[in-house]
């Protein structure tokens, strides 16, 4: 039987587990955070981590490849393909928490997936992820997976059924990383992002019945800065003013809820710093749509654009809306005197910002 062969990436080594990483699993498998969503022993042991190490030197390459993911000469993680038929497998992957967020799962999970289809000769690889594990989903997209489905009460993590989301990519739609940058489409607005329950998307012409219809609802425009009452023709407005801002100047993005832009969502950066604003159709409120909207903006905004800071403001009387930034873990930094003109009047203001310090303490 031919054994695995060495993947290199531009700063990593996947190679086949040895008897010396032992040590290696121990301590970066020994961390809760990195186990959060993760079928293993808790709490993690040696003998749970030398029973890992010893199952992996006796895996079938032909069948389950898996490697160490070896990062500055250190057994960091690791990544396998486990083969459910001749031309089907499911991809499996974690890295050690301090190197969460640098883009390694991804370019490990890359090189695994190229060597899938290319020597192993699959014609599909798949993969699953907890539905609260976003992190963990979003690798899958910048892979170009297609999420295809949730599998509810799929797995048990620390005796609880958990649902998964379900990924997937064809041969037939995969390409070299060097060649699916070349394959995106051309700018067309914010990057989407999703959450458990929401998509973060560019607004698009189509949007515009949606829209009149939550942004009509005078409960929902109360304390936002908009026309009273609230025509078709403030729609149309809104939606040629978002479909033509450059994102250098403002992301705005559609918070797409079952299919229907149910809200707003807007991030403007300015010298390492950035303003939030949001809305969302009243029907929706008390459901914690807003905080799992904002919070995935909050983290496009520290971990991809690099801000240091985030802030957002709201009317002294909309405790709901400063209620959602103190779950964010946002700080209220600030009481704004007479700080916006809101149908005539003059109005107070809270101001609450989070750092980036302080979102990845809380991370």
């Amino acid at each position: 039987m031919e054994g695995l062969p060495e993947l290199r990436t531009e700063r990593l080594l996947l190679r086949p587990y040895r008897s010396g990483d032992v040590d290696d699993v121990f301590a970066y498998a020994t961390d809760p955070e990195w186990s959060r969503y993760l079928e293993v022993p808790s709490p993690y042991t040696r003998r749970d981590a030398e029973e890992f190490v010893a199952t992996l030197l006796l895996a079938d390459p032909a069948k389950n490849p898996t490697w160490a993911v070896v990062y500055e000469g250190r057994a960091s993680g690791n990544i396998d393909l486990r083969v459910r038929d001749h031309n089907l497998a499911e991809m499996g992957y974690s890295i050690a928490h301090p190197l969460w967020g640098q883009g390694l799962t991804t370019e490990a999970a890359r090189a695994a997936i190229a060597y899938g289809f290319e020597s192993m000769g699959l014609a599909r690889i798949q993969a699953v992820a907890d539905i609260r594990n976003s992190a963990s989903w979003r690798v899958m997209e910048k892979l170009g997976m297609t999420r295809e489905g949730v599998l509810r009460g799929n797995r048990l993590i620390r005796d609880e059924r958990t649902d998964d989301v379900l990924y997937a990519i064809l041969r037939d739609n995969w390409s070299p990383a060097g060649d699916q940058a070349a394959q995106q489409p051309a700018e067309a607005g914010p990057p989407e992002l999703r959450t458990p329950r929401l998509l973060l998307r560019p607004f698009r012409m189509a949007d515009i019945d949606d829209v009149f219809a939550f942004a009509s609802d005078p409960e929902w425009g109360r304390y936002l800065e908009v026309p009273h009452p609230y025509v078709r023709r403030d729609t149309e407005e809104f939606m040629a003013t978002a479909i033509l801002t450059r994102t250098e100047e403002k992301l705005r993005w559609a918070i797409d809820h079952d299919g229907r832009a149910s809200g707003f969502l807007n991030l403007t950066p300015s010298a390492g710093s950035a303003e939030v604003g949001y809305g969302i159709a009243s029907a929706l409120w008390g459901q914690g749509l807003t905080t799992e909207a904002v919070a995935v903006a909050i983290e496009h905004g520290f971990r991809t654009l690099g801000l240091e800071r985030i802030y957002a403001y709201a009317a002294i009387d909309n405790e709901a809306s400063w209620r959602v930034m103190e779950k964010l873990g946002m700080k209220r930094e600030g009481f704004l005197r007479r700080h916006r003109q809101l149908r005539g009047e003059y109005i107070d203001d809270v101001l609450y910002a989070i750092l980036r310090d302080e979102w990845r303490a809380g991370d």
